[in-house]
């Protein structure tokens, strides 16, 4: 931030901030100091938002542009993909015509690359070199000199990071470059099957322009590691606590009877009912039938008796796949811990300790999706008055979850209590799994 002092006044350089969405720091010496100042006086959610706010409003040189963007992925969740599978995408893409739309392709270009740099020839600084958007204009959008191997060799795409790949991707299979579902569908499908063996493919979601917004996620590709503890099914808050500050186990103090404790490795597939209730049946010693109504009583016990909207939403979900839940993820019910490798990477352990869900799914692919029924507490004191603290803190603990990779979903426990309520509930479910291909 220092060094946008002298691309700004003095007394421009409020406004900058305020756009930025940082803190001010007026009493600073220099500009600067109070510019650096500004960012160490602001908590980390209004850095992340003013450096993605920093990447429109602020006029920056590639090599700042490409360093903030790889400061802002970092903190999120990406495939990982290797160069042998990006060459492999390259290789299927020859087949199909990127560049649909040429004003989106080549602000794509821009977005992502270097392609607007240049040398001088000579020493008189009168005759500059092409630019790499020149040359990709000469040879690749209006002629066939490239296929599109040398065109993302030449972009450095084989090389660049996963995360400057993927969103590349995605800029390709967007509307702005391919405003026609039919050619969005082609581009996915191409890329999916180069992306197969490694585990990625498009998870294909509807934006708001009417056209498709897909995004590259892990499916089945084992790289994000499973859990290794799911503390559940607790209608009272256990106490937990690592046994002890090198290993991983959790250890329950008060209420150990009262939660179910799933310690078994999760695979590739998620966690699935069948699987659950193979576990059932062995601690429990039941037959398959006896361990499956058995299991399911035991879930929906562990419900909050006040809470009706969130038994609603636990008996569509079964009432909805009954036929073929034995093959999809479970609907875990009261969730108090959740062992995730990628929380622990960004926020330690302790932070583990304090995520409760009232749903959660494991899917395919490390794909985690929670599911919160919001009551009047969580947005009003015990006197039903409204309370900001109450609202603000249930905001911040969804923002901790995003970032940490996690879906999260909310209904209004008004939203079901009206009379359509099993539908609508029933109808976000299959859309859910229909997301992710999970569909029966």
């Amino acid at each position: 931030m220092g060094d946008q002092k002298d691309r700004f006044t003095g007394g421009k350089i409020p406004e900058l901030l305020d756009w930025l969405g940082l803190e001010d720091c007026p009493d600073a010496t220099s500009k600067r100091d109070r510019l650096r100042g500004a960012v160490e006086a602001s908590s980390d959610e209004q850095v992340t938002l003013g450096a993605q706010q920093a990447l429109v409003v602020l006029q920056l040189q590639p090599a700042e542009r490409d360093d903030l963007q790889e400061l802002i992925w970092a903190g999120f969740p990406h495939p990982d993909i290797p160069a042998r599978f990006r060459r492999d995408v390259a290789r299927q893409l020859d087949e199909i015509e990127l560049c649909l739309d040429r004003r989106g392709f080549e602000e794509s270009l821009g977005e992502f690359w270097r392609v607007d740099e240049f040398e001088f020839l000579n020493f008189s600084f009168t005759e500059m070199s092409p630019t790499l958007r020149d040359k990709i204009t000469r040879h690749y959008i209006d002629n066939n000199d490239w296929d599109a191997i040398t065109f993302f060799d030449q972009l450095g795409a084989f090389r660049a990071s996963s995360a400057r790949f993927v969103y590349f991707l995605e800029a390709l299979a967007s509307s702005r470059v391919r405003p026609d579902i039919e050619a969005q569908h082609k581009f996915i499908e191409v890329v999916n099957s180069a992306l197969l063996p490694c585990g990625v493919r498009f998870v294909e979601a509807w934006g708001d322009d009417g056209y498709l917004a897909p995004t590259l996620e892990c499916i089945g590709s084992g790289e994000q590691r499973p859990p290794k503890n799911l503390i559940f099914a607790s209608s009272t808050k256990p106490d937990l606590r690592f046994s002890n500050a090198l290993d991983n186990d959790i250890e329950i103090v008060s209420n150990a009877d009262q939660v179910l404790v799933f310690d078994r490795p999760i695979n590739k597939s998620g966690l699935l009912w069948k699987d659950l209730q193979a576990w059932w049946a062995d601690t429990q010693n039941l037959d398959n039938e006896k361990a499956k109504r058995g299991l399911y009583k035991r879930l929906k016990n562990s419900l909050p008796k006040n809470s009706p909207p969130q038994t609603l939403a636990f008996e569509t979900f079964y009432k909805t796949f009954s036929a073929d839940v034995q093959n999809l993820p479970a609907l875990l019910p009261e969730v108090w811990f959740h062992w995730d490798p990628q929380t622990v990477a960004q926020r330690g352990k302790a932070a583990l300790l304090r995520f409760r869900m009232d749903f959660l799914l494991l899917l395919p692919g490390g794909i985690r999706v929670v599911i919160e029924i919001d009551g009047k507490h969580h947005y009003s004191s015990d006197d039903g008055r409204a309370h900001p603290k109450s609202y603000s803190d249930m905001m911040a603990a969804d923002r901790a979850l995003r970032l940490t990779g996690y879906e999260v979903y909310r209904f209004g426990g008004y939203e079901l209590s009206q009379s359509d309520a099993e539908q609508r509930l029933a109808e976000f479910y299959r859309a859910l799994f229909t997301r992710y291909g999970l569909t029966p």
